[in-house]
């Protein structure tokens, strides 16, 4: 009996020794194996673990801009950490680093410090530029070099809505992005001027900074009246047909929705705009103008719409098939769908010369995919195929539909010129996701408009 409980007393010692040893682990990282380089909102940790077939892992210990704990661990499979958490660059940070073995059992900490850059967030807030864009508008411009994670918020200060009293209002939010990036709003209220608040939020959710730009005051436009510019067609691709109410008048007669078209079930009376075939750019002509406007003299171009008709018409025309005859010479043209003539991808360029050989600046650019869904389209009341949703035949409910266009926002710190070239590069497929000679191919290019706007600054 003694023999045993000797036995056993033994067993116990020893286990406690093992206890006590597992409890300490007498391994220190050398601080020659540990370096530290910044970046944007935080720093690098390289380093090397030492040869010890005891040491799991390795464990860095911080408190970040915020004051909250943050413990980032490595292994050797890689030989860095990336450290995060920091907003406006900073020196000397302290961090606690330690190794493990694989019980979690932790060693002595050796302290470090390392430096951090600021992050993309604060580099955007610092950096971004708030200017006057045209009518009730403005630019937001900014240039990031790295990528970024963050948020930012747009505010002006405004009437709210529901207390009536003056709010801080939120205009808008995006994500930050890498890169030059130049944005344009328009202000829901109207005003001589606004203050403008602008917010940025690192990748948590926090918010890092922000700063106030007073009295941006939009530039004043005005619109060019048809006598105040000149139409050219250097291609000759507008389609002219009186008899058909085809013709580049139509650009200018004032109809932006469609109204003379409204319920017509003939296939002869359109009264629009029309050009084609081939109406659009080419890798061998990629400035191919479908049209070129002279504004007789030279004027700071602010904005330039482009209409489509909205889905006002009983029907269009359909192309050829083996079971009928085509009922007009502009069946195979329309082919039984409108939306596939409008413009997804449009150049806007500018020159104060239309002499042979005349240099022409690109102002603006728009482009959607041409086989986006139709939601996402500029275009997207236009489509008279889904007729249930889009389709108008009251014509009480027509007066009080807004227009449907595309807009092409010049800048406001541009230049000045005489003529605009509008160079279409591609139209949009037809809205029902296929494409025939029957239900709507333009196969030939064609493009349509139903009415053009040009706004100019107003001096």
């Amino acid at each position: 009996m003694k023999k045993i409980y000797f036995i056993v007393v033994c067993m116990l010692l020893a286990f406690c020794s093992c206890q006590d040893d597992e409890a300490v682990f007498d391994v220190k990282m050398p601080a020659e194996g540990l370096s530290f380089y910044p970046i944007a909102g935080g720093a690098v940790m390289h380093y090397k673990l030492p040869a010890d077939e005891h040491v799991y892992n390795i464990q860095l210990r911080y408190r970040d801009a915020f004051g909250q704990e943050i413990i980032r661990t490595g292994s050797y499979a890689c030989d860095s950490l990336v450290i995060v958490g920091f907003n406006e660059a900073r020196q000397g940070v302290k961090g606690y680093v330690s190794l493990r073995n694989r019980n979690n059992v932790e060693s002595e900490e050796v302290e470090v410090t390392f430096d951090t850059k600021d992050s993309g967030p604060v580099n955007f807030i610092n950096n971004v530029k708030i200017g006057p864009g045209w009518g009730k508008g403005f630019t937001l411009a900014y240039e990031l070099k790295d990528d970024v994670k963050g948020i930012a918020h747009v505010f002006y200060i405004g009437e709210d809505p529901v207390s009536k009293r003056m709010d801080t209002i939120l205009l808008k939010s995006f994500a930050l992005t890498k890169g030059t990036v130049v944005l344009q709003d328009t202000f829901k209220q109207n005003r001589d001027s606004y203050d403008i608040v602008v917010r940025a939020e690192d990748f948590r959710g926090y918010m890092v900074k922000e700063r106030i730009w007073k009295d941006i005051a939009p530039y004043k436009v005005e619109k060019l009246l048809p006598s105040m510019m000149e139409f050219h067609d250097p291609e000759g691709l507008s389609v002219e047909d009186p008899a058909f109410k085809l013709g580049k008048e139509y650009l200018f007669d004032g109809d932006t929705k469609g109204v003379q078209g409204f319920a017509k079930e003939t296939f002869a009376d359109f009264y629009t705009y029309l050009a084609g075939p081939m109406a659009i750019s080419t890798p061998e002509n990629p400035e191919k103008p479908l049209f070129i406007i002279d504004m007789k003299e030279e004027k700071l171009p602010a904005e330039v719409r482009l209409y489509g008709m909205l889905a006002v018409r009983s029907d269009w025309p359909w192309g050829p098939g083996w079971h009928y005859e085509m009922p007009n010479k502009y069946g195979q043209v329309w082919t039984s769908c409108y939306p596939s003539k409008l413009p997804s991808s449009v150049t806007l360029f500018g020159s104060n010369s239309m002499d042979a050989g005349a240099a022409w600046e690109k102002i603006v650019h728009f482009e959607q995919g041409r086989d986006i869904v139709n939601e996402d389209r500029w275009c997207a009341r236009c489509n008279h195929i889904d007729y249930q949703k889009y389709q108008i035949y009251d014509f009480d409910k027509l007066t009080l539909e807004p227009p449907c266009y595309l807009t092409l926002t010049c800048p406001a710190e541009g230049k000045k010129y005489r003529y605009l070239k509008v160079v279409v590069n591609e139209v949009f497929m037809n809205p029902s996701g296929y494409e025939s000679a029957v239900t709507g191919s333009n196969y030939d290019k064609y493009v349509t408009l139903n009415e053009l706007e040009i706004f100019t600054a107003k001096d």
